[in-house]
């Protein structure tokens, strides 16, 4: 009878232990909410914009066959490289995350930054202010970033990376892009 006792209690005390854990649900963290960072022409692209998780989606508006596109031309000022992204959510926002530079010495694993003539922007569309439009290539515009590409394969047609930005202006919120991430099967 006491082993029976004894065996209840514990059963008790595990379901007890289960149903407390059920209630404890943890919140995914923003970070947690971006796309993994890859190398396989995921066509992902997602970072955070000020803390908040930003992916790259949308309803087949503008960009149908992928949520962000890689633009290259290497005709153009050397070859100009162009990485955008357009949301177009659930909650009707439309808004850009655009960042290109002087592609001449695109190669795998270097860092881009400033020193290359790196251009940034970062645009709302719907809401229309002096402060939802900052581009890097606008007077009183600061820009800081960089741009790291760890796969540029042209034989699988596959562009990965890292980037991170921010862009400030007198009397603006400063727009802080940390933890960006992109692959892309061209």
């Amino acid at each position: 009878m006491k082993k029976k006792n004894t065996a209840f209690i514990l059963l008790l005390a595990l379901c007890s232990i289960m149903a407390a854990c059920k209630k404890d649900k943890i919140e995914p963290t923003e970070l947690s909410k971006l796309p993994a960072t890859t190398q396989t022409g995921a066509n992902t692209f997602g970072c955070l914009v000020n803390g908040k998780a930003w992916v790259a989606q949308t309803d087949c508006k503008f960009l149908c066959n992928s949520p962000f596109k890689i633009f290259y031309d290497a005709s153009f000022g050397g070859g100009l490289s162009i990485i955008a992204s357009i949301e177009l959510g659930a909650n009707s926002t439309n808004q850009q995350i655009i960042f290109s530079f002087d592609s001449t010495n695109f190669k795998t694993s270097f860092i881009y930054g400033n020193n290359l003539n790196m251009k940034f922007a970062y645009q709302d569309l719907i809401n229309q202010t002096s402060c939802s439009s900052l581009r890097g290539i606008d007077s009183g515009v600061q820009t800081i970033g960089k741009v790291i590409l760890s796969r540029y394969d042209l034989t699988t047609g596959i562009v990965s990376g890292i980037f991170e930005f921010s862009l400030s202006k007198h009397g603006c919120e400063t727009i802080s892009i940390t933890d960006g991430r992109f692959d892309k099967k061209l």
